[in-house]
Protein backbone atom coordinates (compact mmCIF):
# COMPACT_ATOMS: atom_id res chain seq x y z
CA UNK A 1 0.00 0.00 0.00
CA UNK A 2 3.09 2.71 0.66
CA UNK A 3 4.36 2.07 -2.79
CA UNK A 4 0.99 3.73 -3.93
CA UNK A 5 1.64 6.92 -2.36
CA UNK A 6 2.93 9.49 -4.27
CA UNK A 7 5.21 10.89 -1.45
CA UNK A 8 7.09 7.54 -1.64
CA UNK A 9 7.32 7.94 -6.07
CA UNK A 10 8.81 11.37 -5.41
CA UNK A 11 11.43 10.56 -2.33
CA UNK A 12 12.39 7.88 -3.66
CA UNK A 13 13.58 9.15 -7.19
CA UNK A 14 15.30 11.91 -5.02
CA UNK A 15 17.68 9.44 -3.16
CA UNK A 16 18.06 7.84 -6.78
CA UNK A 17 19.66 11.33 -7.84
CA UNK A 18 21.62 11.31 -5.02
CA UNK A 19 23.14 7.87 -5.41
CA UNK A 20 23.59 7.86 -9.19
CA UNK A 21 26.95 8.63 -10.23
CA UNK A 22 25.75 9.83 -13.62
CA UNK A 23 25.30 13.48 -13.48
CA UNK A 24 23.43 13.15 -16.86
CA UNK A 25 20.98 10.46 -15.08
CA UNK A 26 21.30 13.09 -11.59
CA UNK A 27 19.93 16.15 -13.83
CA UNK A 28 16.80 13.73 -15.60
CA UNK A 29 16.01 12.75 -12.22
CA UNK A 30 15.71 15.68 -10.18
CA UNK A 31 13.92 17.22 -13.08
CA UNK A 32 11.00 14.47 -12.72
CA UNK A 33 10.96 14.57 -9.00
CA UNK A 34 10.41 18.15 -9.49
CA UNK A 35 7.76 17.83 -12.00
CA UNK A 36 6.25 14.90 -9.94
CA UNK A 37 6.07 17.09 -6.93
CA UNK A 38 4.49 19.90 -8.70
CA UNK A 39 1.91 18.05 -10.20
CA UNK A 40 1.32 15.55 -6.59
CA UNK A 41 1.15 18.97 -4.81
CA UNK A 42 -1.64 20.76 -7.38
CA UNK A 43 -4.84 20.38 -5.46
CA UNK A 44 -6.40 21.90 -8.95
CA UNK A 45 -5.03 19.30 -11.10
CA UNK A 46 -6.29 16.73 -9.02
CA UNK A 47 -9.47 18.20 -8.34
CA UNK A 48 -10.00 18.17 -12.13
CA UNK A 49 -9.14 14.05 -12.06
CA UNK A 50 -11.65 13.82 -9.28
CA UNK A 51 -14.01 15.53 -11.91
CA UNK A 52 -13.46 13.01 -14.35
CA UNK A 53 -13.68 9.85 -12.23
CA UNK A 54 -16.44 10.33 -10.28
CA UNK A 55 -19.77 9.15 -10.60
CA UNK A 56 -22.19 12.80 -10.75
CA UNK A 57 -24.13 14.29 -8.52
CA UNK A 58 -27.66 12.40 -8.65
CA UNK A 59 -30.96 15.28 -7.91
CA UNK A 60 -32.66 14.59 -5.23
CA UNK A 61 -35.81 15.94 -7.36
CA UNK A 62 -35.06 13.14 -9.98
CA UNK A 63 -35.29 9.97 -8.08
CA UNK A 64 -38.91 9.28 -9.18
CA UNK A 65 -38.90 5.32 -7.66
CA UNK A 66 -39.19 3.98 -3.92
CA UNK A 67 -35.98 1.82 -3.55
CA UNK A 68 -36.79 -1.69 -1.22
CA UNK A 69 -33.33 -0.97 -0.41
CA UNK A 70 -30.32 1.06 0.17
CA UNK A 71 -26.92 -0.51 1.14
CA UNK A 72 -24.60 1.89 3.06
CA UNK A 73 -20.80 1.26 2.52
CA UNK A 74 -19.11 1.70 5.40
CA UNK A 75 -15.71 3.13 6.03
CA UNK A 76 -16.70 6.30 7.48
CA UNK A 77 -16.22 5.77 11.51
CA UNK A 78 -12.85 5.17 13.23
CA UNK A 79 -13.13 1.89 15.62
CA UNK A 80 -10.01 2.64 16.86
CA UNK A 81 -10.41 5.62 18.73
CA UNK A 82 -11.34 5.82 22.35
CA UNK A 83 -13.17 6.52 24.53
CA UNK A 84 -16.06 3.51 22.71
CA UNK A 85 -19.06 5.33 24.08
CA UNK A 86 -19.67 7.01 21.24
CA UNK A 87 -19.41 6.97 17.65
CA UNK A 88 -16.73 8.73 15.70
CA UNK A 89 -17.50 9.91 11.82
CA UNK A 90 -14.66 11.11 9.82
CA UNK A 91 -15.12 12.21 6.02
CA UNK A 92 -17.62 9.91 3.60
CA UNK A 93 -20.14 10.30 6.45
CA UNK A 94 -22.51 11.62 3.81
CA UNK A 95 -22.97 7.65 2.98
CA UNK A 96 -25.14 7.39 6.22
CA UNK A 97 -26.84 10.77 6.19
CA UNK A 98 -27.86 11.20 3.14
CA UNK A 99 -29.19 7.64 2.90
CA UNK A 100 -31.27 8.93 6.50
CA UNK A 101 -32.45 11.95 4.03
CA UNK A 102 -33.67 9.39 1.27
CA UNK A 103 -35.45 7.43 3.72
CA UNK A 104 -36.89 10.48 5.76
CA UNK A 105 -38.38 11.57 2.08
CA UNK A 106 -39.93 7.79 1.34
CA UNK A 107 -37.59 6.93 -1.17
CA UNK A 108 -36.01 4.38 0.40
CA UNK A 109 -37.92 1.94 2.30
CA UNK A 110 -34.91 -0.56 4.49
CA UNK A 111 -31.26 0.18 4.55
CA UNK A 112 -28.48 -1.90 4.98
CA UNK A 113 -25.35 -1.15 7.01
CA UNK A 114 -22.64 -2.83 5.71
CA UNK A 115 -19.26 -3.21 7.77
CA UNK A 116 -17.39 -5.06 9.73
CA UNK A 117 -14.29 -3.92 12.18
CA UNK A 118 -11.37 -4.08 9.44
CA UNK A 119 -8.96 -4.17 12.45
CA UNK A 120 -7.47 -7.60 13.13
CA UNK A 121 -8.78 -9.35 16.03
CA UNK A 122 -10.93 -6.47 16.95
CA UNK A 123 -13.84 -7.65 19.35
CA UNK A 124 -15.91 -4.25 19.77
CA UNK A 125 -18.73 -2.86 17.95
CA UNK A 126 -18.49 -3.25 14.13
CA UNK A 127 -19.11 -0.64 11.48
CA UNK A 128 -22.18 -1.84 11.07
CA UNK A 129 -23.70 -2.03 14.40
CA UNK A 130 -22.16 1.51 15.06
CA UNK A 131 -24.04 3.11 12.04
CA UNK A 132 -27.44 1.14 13.36
CA UNK A 133 -26.49 3.21 16.48
CA UNK A 134 -26.76 6.22 15.10
CA UNK A 135 -29.49 5.80 13.07
CA UNK A 136 -31.47 4.62 15.92
CA UNK A 137 -31.13 8.05 17.64
CA UNK A 138 -32.16 9.04 14.72
CA UNK A 139 -35.27 7.50 15.15
CA UNK A 140 -34.97 5.08 12.48
CA UNK A 141 -37.30 2.44 12.98
CA UNK A 142 -35.31 -0.49 13.92
CA UNK A 143 -36.85 -2.84 11.38
CA UNK A 144 -36.13 -1.14 8.75
CA UNK A 145 -31.94 -1.32 9.45
CA UNK A 146 -30.41 -4.35 8.73
CA UNK A 147 -26.83 -5.42 9.78
CA UNK A 148 -24.17 -6.57 7.36
CA UNK A 149 -21.18 -7.05 9.91
CA UNK A 150 -18.89 -9.32 8.05
CA UNK A 151 -17.54 -7.16 5.35
CA UNK A 152 -13.64 -6.19 5.32
CA UNK A 153 -13.74 -4.85 1.52
CA UNK A 154 -15.70 -3.48 -0.91
CA UNK A 155 -16.09 -6.95 -2.42
CA UNK A 156 -17.38 -8.34 0.78
CA UNK A 157 -19.68 -5.60 0.83
CA UNK A 158 -21.66 -6.59 -2.45
CA UNK A 159 -21.33 -10.44 -1.54
CA UNK A 160 -22.65 -10.30 2.12
CA UNK A 161 -25.01 -7.58 0.95
CA UNK A 162 -26.28 -9.55 -1.65
CA UNK A 163 -26.13 -12.53 0.64
CA UNK A 164 -29.13 -10.34 2.64
CA UNK A 165 -30.35 -9.22 -0.34
CA UNK A 166 -31.02 -12.10 -1.88
CA UNK A 167 -33.09 -13.92 1.29
CA UNK A 168 -34.97 -10.58 3.11
CA UNK A 169 -36.03 -9.21 -0.64
CA UNK A 170 -38.02 -10.17 -3.78
CA UNK A 171 -36.06 -11.22 -7.07
CA UNK A 172 -36.60 -7.59 -8.77
CA UNK A 173 -36.02 -5.77 -5.84
CA UNK A 174 -35.14 -1.71 -6.28
CA UNK A 175 -31.60 -1.77 -4.68
CA UNK A 176 -29.61 1.98 -3.94
CA UNK A 177 -26.19 1.90 -3.35
CA UNK A 178 -24.68 4.55 -1.63
CA UNK A 179 -21.13 5.26 -1.23
CA UNK A 180 -18.25 7.99 -2.23
CA UNK A 181 -18.76 9.26 -5.72
CA UNK A 182 -14.57 8.27 -5.99
CA UNK A 183 -15.84 4.52 -4.88
CA UNK A 184 -19.26 4.12 -7.20
CA UNK A 185 -17.49 2.61 -10.07
CA UNK A 186 -16.00 0.16 -8.41
CA UNK A 187 -18.99 -0.71 -5.64
CA UNK A 188 -21.22 -1.02 -8.84
CA UNK A 189 -18.65 -3.44 -10.66
CA UNK A 190 -18.58 -5.89 -7.43
CA UNK A 191 -22.89 -5.32 -6.90
CA UNK A 192 -23.08 -6.19 -10.38
CA UNK A 193 -20.40 -9.48 -10.23
CA UNK A 194 -22.76 -10.86 -7.86
CA UNK A 195 -25.80 -10.53 -10.17
CA UNK A 196 -27.19 -7.53 -9.01
CA UNK A 197 -29.05 -4.83 -10.63
CA UNK A 198 -27.91 -1.42 -8.42
CA UNK A 199 -28.90 1.81 -9.45
CA UNK A 200 -25.92 4.23 -7.59
CA UNK A 201 -26.19 7.17 -5.30
CA UNK A 202 -22.65 9.27 -5.21
CA UNK A 203 -22.19 11.22 -1.97
CA UNK A 204 -19.09 12.93 -0.48
CA UNK A 205 -17.83 14.57 -3.64
CA UNK A 206 -13.93 15.36 -3.84
CA UNK A 207 -14.55 17.53 -6.75
CA UNK A 208 -14.89 20.91 -6.54
CA UNK A 209 -14.57 24.77 -6.97
CA UNK A 210 -15.63 24.77 -11.12
CA UNK A 211 -14.46 28.19 -10.91
CA UNK A 212 -10.73 29.34 -12.27
CA UNK A 213 -8.91 29.46 -8.33
CA UNK A 214 -5.51 31.25 -8.85
CA UNK A 215 -4.64 29.58 -5.32
CA UNK A 216 -5.01 25.76 -5.95
CA UNK A 217 -4.05 26.37 -8.92
CA UNK A 218 -0.15 27.82 -8.19
CA UNK A 219 0.04 27.30 -4.70
CA UNK A 220 1.12 23.43 -3.76
CA UNK A 221 -1.12 22.12 -1.42
CA UNK A 222 -0.62 19.67 1.04
CA UNK A 223 -4.07 18.29 0.81
CA UNK A 224 -3.63 17.47 -2.67
CA UNK A 225 -0.56 14.29 -1.83
CA UNK A 226 -3.81 13.17 0.37
CA UNK A 227 -6.34 13.50 -2.20
CA UNK A 228 -4.17 12.06 -4.97
CA UNK A 229 -3.42 9.08 -2.78
CA UNK A 230 -6.84 8.25 -2.15
CA UNK A 231 -7.79 8.28 -6.08
CA UNK A 232 -4.71 6.28 -7.10
CA UNK A 233 -5.25 3.54 -4.65
CA UNK A 234 -8.62 3.67 -5.54
CA UNK A 235 -7.52 2.80 -9.60
CA UNK A 236 -5.15 0.10 -8.37
CA UNK A 237 -8.25 -1.54 -6.33
CA UNK A 238 -10.50 -1.55 -9.40
CA UNK A 239 -7.69 -3.04 -11.32
CA UNK A 240 -6.49 -5.55 -9.15
CA UNK A 241 -10.58 -6.11 -8.91
CA UNK A 242 -10.86 -6.55 -12.11
CA UNK A 243 -8.32 -9.10 -12.58
CA UNK A 244 -9.42 -10.97 -9.72
CA UNK A 245 -12.90 -11.24 -11.46
CA UNK A 246 -14.40 -9.48 -8.42
CA UNK A 247 -16.24 -6.51 -10.28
Amino acid sequence: MYLLLPVIWVLSIMIWAVLTKSSRKRRILNIAAIFLFIIFSNDWAVTRVYKWWELPVVPIDSITKTYDVAVILGGFTDLSKQPRDRVYLSQGSDRMMHTLLLYRLGKVKKMIASGGSGIINFKDATEAERVANVLGLCKVDKDDIILESQARNTFENAKFSGEIISKKFPKNCKILVVTSAFHCRRAQACFENQGFKVDMFPVDFRYCDPYFNAEKTFIPSDKAWDKWSLIIHEWAGYIVYKLNGYG
